[in-house]
């Protein structure tokens, strides 16, 4: 069989192989790790919101990274912290030592690769405080200068100038409708 060449512009790790993987550590390449949950977001909107647009964004700022930093983004992790959601009906939730204890696993491992520039990209809210003393603890553990952030803090002033509605992103708004109507208008 012929190895392929590593596509310079493939951003997506379950995509790539083995050696293309090593390859891309030697070359100090950012790995994003997506963090999103499942839960309900109202009545038009389905569960994958938050982790189908941590996932979304991850790929879109992969993509317009340039060596000497281009990125890969892991398939995201599909859940969160949403105990707050569990009445509301169709959330999936985690307590803090799982998503320690998940977020912790995802992180080392890419980390036992060789890669040691890694940022998790956040989608849902009940993640943030949570997210920013894990990495902390997994900064310390590993010796690595681990980052992380949600998507809609980083862009802020960008998502603001373009919604009618409001000023921010929030749960089930203008602007979480928006961006999964345009990935998958079927969905809502």
């Amino acid at each position: 069989p012929v190895m392929k060449t590593p596509a310079t512009t493939e951003v997506r790790w379950d995509r790539l192989t083995a050696p293309e993987l090593r390859m891309a550590a030697r070359k100090k390449t950012v790995v994003i790790i997506p963090l999103g949950a499942t839960e309900q977001h109202g009545p038009h909107l389905p569960t994958q919101v938050d982790w189908r647009l941590a996932y979304e964004v991850s790929l879109r700022a992969a993509s317009q990274m340039r060596r000497p930093f281009s990125a890969l983004v892991t398939p995201a992790i599909p859940f969160g912290m949403s105990e707050h959601h569990m009445s509301l009906g169709g959330t999936l939730t985690l307590n803090y030592a799982a998503m320690a204890a998940v977020v912790g696993c995802i992180v080392k491992s890419v980390a036992r690769h060789g890669f040691r520039r890694i940022f998790v990209m956040n989608g849902h809210g009940g993640n943030i405080a949570a997210l920013e003393t894990i990495i902390t603890e997994l900064t310390v553990d590993l010796q690595l200068p681990l980052a992380a952030g949600t998507y809609w803090q980083i862009a802020q002033a960008s998502i603001a100038s373009i919604l009618t509605q409001q000023d921010r992103v929030l749960h089930a708004c203008e602007a979480e409708t928006s961006m999964l109507q345009a990935l998958s208008p079927e969905t809502v």
